[in-house]
C-alpha cells in the first residue's frame, strides 16, 4: 500500500463515519419531531375542553349581558310612568285640595268684607248718636 491508498482509505472512513453521523442525526432529528408532533397533539386535546369552556362562559356572559340591558330598560321605562303617574296625581291632588281652598279664602274674605260693612253701618249709628249726645246740652 501506498500514500495515495493509505489516504484514500482514510477518506472512504471518514465518509462513510460522516454518513453513519448524519443517519443518526436525522433519525433523532425524527424522533424530535415525532415527540413534538405528540406533545402538540395532547396539548390540542386538552385546550379544547377549555376552550369550549371558555365559549360556553362568553356566550353566558353576552346573555347575563342583555337580560341585564333589558332589565335596565324595564326600571327605565317604569320609573318615567311612575313620574308622570306622580305629576298627574299632584295636579289631581292640587285641583282637589288648592282649588276648594282658594274658594274657601274667597268665601272667608266675602263674609270679612260683610262683616266689615255691617261693623261700618253700626259705627255710622254710634257715631252719630255720640255727636248729638255731644251736641246736647242739658
Amino acid at each position: 500500500m501506498n500514500g495515495g491508498e493509505v489516504w484514500l482509505a482514510i477518506i472512504a472512513v471518514s465518509v462513510a463515519l460522516m454518513t453513519l453521523i448524519q443517519i443518526y442525526v436525522l433519525v433523532v432529528a425524527g424522533r424530535t419531531l415525532r415527540r413534538a408532533t405528540d406533545t402538540l397533539a395532547d396539548l390540542r386535546r386538552d385546550v379544547q375542553p377549555l376552550l369550549a369552556r371558555a365559549q360556553d362562559i362568553s356566550a353566558d356572559a353576552a346573555r347575563t349581558t342583555a337580560l341585564a340591558a333589558s332589565q335596565m330598560e324595564r326600571v327605565d321605562q317604569m320609573l318615567a310612568s311612575t313620574a308622570v303617574r306622580l305629576d298627574q296625581t299632584l295636579h289631581v291632588v292640587q285641583g282637589a285640595v288648592v282649588e276648594p281652598m282658594r274658594q274657601g279664602a274667597a268665601l272667608v274674605a266675602a263674609f270679612r268684607a260683610a262683616v266689615a260693612v255691617v261693623r261700618g253701618i253700626g259705627d255710622r249709628h254710634r257715631s252719630a248718636r255720640d255727636e248729638e249726645e255731644a251736641l246736647f246740652v242739658g
